[in-house]
Parts: C-alpha cells; sequence; structure tokens
C-alpha cells in the first residue's frame, strides 16, 4: 500500500487511459507509441514519436494532443496549449475534439483561469454528447462539477455532479463519484450529506477499489467526523485504519492516520495524547522518507 505518486494530473492520466481504452482498437500504432512513452515518462521520445504522427494528416490531431500532454509535463505549459488548440483545430471527429478541449480546459484549471476552463469543458461536453460517448460525457460532467466548485458556485456544482454519476457504469467510477459529491458537501460544511456519501464511496472502494484508494476514502470520512464535532466515530474511523494499514503493511496510512487521530484530539484540547501521535507518525515517516508527511506533522504541530 504504498503513497501513490503522479507526474501529470489525476486529470490528464484518466484522459489518456481511456482514450487508449475506448477506442483502443483504432489507435494507430504510431499514436500508441507516443502514449506507451509518455507513460514511461520519456517525454523527449513521446515529443519525437508525436512529430512523426502529425506528418499524417488523420493522424495529426492526436500526435498533437500527444505531444501536448508531454511538454505539459516538461513545464512548457503555452506551447502544450498551442499544441491542444491546433489538435481542435485539426480534428476530423468528434471523439478528438471532446479529448482536445477538456486537455485545454485542464490547462486553464490548473491555471485558475476557472471560467475559460468552463467554457472549454462545456465544448468537450457538447461533443462527447454529439458521438455518444459515455466515458466523456461522465468525465465531462465531473470536470465541471469540479471546476464550478472551485468557484464556490456549489448548486451548479453539485447538478453536474449528479449527473456524472448517473452515467457511472462500474464500482470504481461509482466510487468517484460518490466522493466527488461528498467533497461538495463538505465544502458547503453540510457534514451530514458528506458523510452519508462519502460513506457510499467506502462502500464501493471496498469493493472494487485498491488499497490506497480505500485508505485515502477513510482518512476522509474521520475527517469529515472530526469538521462535524463527532469526535468519538472520528477516532474509531482513524483506530481502524491504523491496523488496517499495520496489517496490510502501510506504513504511509499508518502515518497518515496517526497525523489525522492528532488532529481530532487537538480539536477535543487533548494536546499531550495529540503530540504522542504525531511523534509516533514522525518516526514512521522518516523511516519512509515520507516529506509530505512531514510537512503536514510540522503543518499539525503549528
Amino acid at each position: 500500500m504504498n503513497k501513490l505518486q503522479n507526474t501529470l494530473s489525476i486529470s490528464f492520466i484518466t484522459l489518456l487511459l481511456l482514450s487508449i481504452n475506448v477506442i483502443g482498437a483504432e489507435v494507430d500504432p504510431q499514436i500508441i507509441a507516443c502514449n506507451s512513452a509518455l507513460n514511461k515518462q520519456d517525454y523527449a521520445d513521446a515529443i519525437a514519436k508525436a512529430n512523426l504522427a502529425m506528418k499524417q494528416s488523420n493522424l495529426a490531431s492526436q500526435g498533437m494532443m500527444c505531444k501536448g500532454r508531454a511538454l505539459l509535463a516538461t513545464g512548457k505549459i503555452q506551447e502544450a496549449k498551442a499544441e491542444f488548440a491546433e489538435a481542435d483545430k485539426k480534428a476530423s471527429n468528434d471523439f478528438d475534439k471532446t479529448v482536445a478541449n477538456l486537455l485545454m480546459g485542464n490547462v486553464e484549471k490548473e491555471q485558475q483561469n476557472y471560467k475559460e476552463a468552463i467554457k472549454l469543458y462545456e465544448k468537450s461536453l457538447g461533443f462527447a454528447q454529439k458521438d455518444d460517448n459515455r466515458n466523456f460525457t461522465r468525465v465531462s460532467y465531473n470536470l465541471l462539477g469540479d471546476t464550478y466548485g472551485l468557484l464556490a458556485e456549489y448548486p451548479t456544482s453539485l447538478k453536474f455532479l449528479e449527473e456524472g454519476e448517473k452515467l457511472a457504469m462500474n464500482d470504481n467510477e461509482r466510487a468517484d463519484s460518490y466522493e466527488r459529491i461528498a467533497a461538495n458537501y463538505q465544502s458547503q460544511q453540510r457534514f451530514d450529506k458528506a458523510i452519508e456519501y462519502q460513506l457510499k464511496g467506502i462502500t464501493m472502494q471496498q469493493k472494487a477499489g485498491t488499497l490506497d484508494q480505500y485508505a485515502e476514502a477513510n482518512l476522509t470520512l474521520g475527517h469529515l467526523y472530526t469538521q462535524s464535532k463527532d469526535f468519538s466515530k472520528a477516532e474509531a474511523t482513524f483506530s481502524k485504519l491504523i491496523k488496517f494499514s499495520q496489517d496490510n503493511g502501510g506504513a504511509y496510512y499508518e502515518a497518515k492516520s496517526n497525523i489525522y487521530l492528532a488532529q481530532a484530539k487537538q480539536a477535543q484540547g487533548d494536546n499531550t495524547s495529540a503530540n504522542q501521535l504525531l511523534s509516533q507518525a514522525k518516526t514512521i515517516a522518516q523511516q519512509i522518507q515520507a516529506n509530505d508527511l512531514i510537512a503536514l506533522i510540522e503543518t499539525t504541530q503549528k
């Protein structure tokens, strides 16, 4: 149960995997090779393969999208945006236009240009619906929901997230939708509804998720209990997760659970117990060289 480490954002990885899986039978070997290099984080090779693909008119759009992702991963944001925009222009079908607009929207979202991102996600939604592509219709709804949430327009955000949930086709997708909806309610401090949907998400993660996903979902649940001042349930959730982590060799989540449990203790004024838990967490974090946890411990101690 190791900590997930992503070089590309989750949004871009999701789009990449979907684009391979949904039309895998139709993907040209040159595009597969470019995507493979991208997955291996060999960005120079990905760009080289993309440039070759772009010389063929029927592969130009997909080649530009692969190149854009590689440029984005190397921090060349403006060049990546230009590739995605050109890919949209060169696209000869609704699927490619869907993905190009999603990618452009993700860049704008990362740059906190939320209104521009929404315009692009609306375009991707339109193309996905026209293409009768359920996967990307769901992705577009979710990204619209997330972005409206960042603008604190929670009712609109919730509307899109609920539409996305209706299109979930398996337990993984349902877990994702339930947890997004829970986060929406959490932002509104409607903790009863947030807990309701987070519990639904955990049920799905227990069926189909990875150990990491299950652990993260439970951490969020425990934090929701802390925020709602239901400390007995918060402590029970974190204590259960500590044992789960120990049983499954998950030192990272054992330490992280101790930190969250310490925060629950702090909220109750029990700083002695909190400091003991943080000390235990720090020992583990240092052993596994989890710098993000060490930083979280330092923040919690302030």
